[in-house]
């Protein structure tokens, strides 16, 4: 995530950091403070309470995936099917930039304080929403290669369960193969949901590749 600059976001970018490394509730404010570089008088100015911070870091999270993982993925290529894909990859270059160690940070939050935290539940919720929508318009411009009364949003869900499924397998097993175990059986359903594609055809088990660029010809390729 892109560093930021002024009191709030450094607080905020580094919580971040903090909560995903190692949970909310082991890390403190006094923590947070000292590697922000700044007061507590600065920090209760911004934040009257520390789960102030943790949903404006929720929002952060919530911002980078718009405008770094979704953009990213728009630039990558023409075709929405591949720009789903690529959204995908990005988790799994995280994960391997990261030697497994962190998963996914709205998965992290959820699995910690979705009991505990009702107004955290409801912005991750958010979040998790509006990720199912950008997924779903790209389903949704890849009309003619699906069924008109599939439900994309429905599709959409589908595909971050097995995202945050895979990136958890993948962490356990300190591995990439349950995550590539995952995704390549998503690329072949997807396949069958094409008009026209011989189920033969969906079911030769594509290969990972590196990450999808404007020239790749088709999306099951990737």
């Amino acid at each position: 995530m892109p560093r930021r600059t002024n009191t709030r976001e450094r607080l905020i970018e580094t919580a971040a950091g903090l909560f995903w490394r190692q949970g909310y509730a082991q890390t403190g404010v006094n923590e947070i403070m000292q590697q922000a570089g700044t007061t507590s008088g600065s920090f209760y100015h911004f934040f009257p309470a520390k789960e102030d911070l943790l949903l404006a870091v929720v929002e952060h999270v919530g911002e980078w995936l718009d405008a770094d993982v979704f953009a990213a993925a728009a630039a990558a290529s023409d075709d929405p099917i591949e720009q789903v894909f690529a959204v995908i990859d990005a988790s799994r270059r995280h994960l391997e930039a990261n030697g497994f160690e962190l998963g996914s940070p709205l998965g992290s939050l959820a699995a910690e304080l979705a009991a505990s935290h009702p107004q955290v539940r409801e912005r991750l919720a958010a979040v998790f929403d509006a990720w199912t929508e950008r997924v779903a318009a790209m389903l949704e411009a890849a009309e003619d290669r699906m069924p008109r009364d599939l439900d994309r949003r429905a599709l959409a869900r589908f595909i971050l369960g097995v995202v945050e499924g895979a990136m958890l397998q993948a962490r356990v097993r300190r591995s990439l193969t349950p995550f590539d175990d995952a995704v390549a059986e998503l690329r072949r359903h997807l396949i069958r949901l094409e008009p026209g594609v011989p189920l033969a055809s969906a079911a030769r088990r594509p290969q990972p590749s590196a990450a999808p660029s404007r020239r790749a010809a088709d999306w099951r390729a990737w």
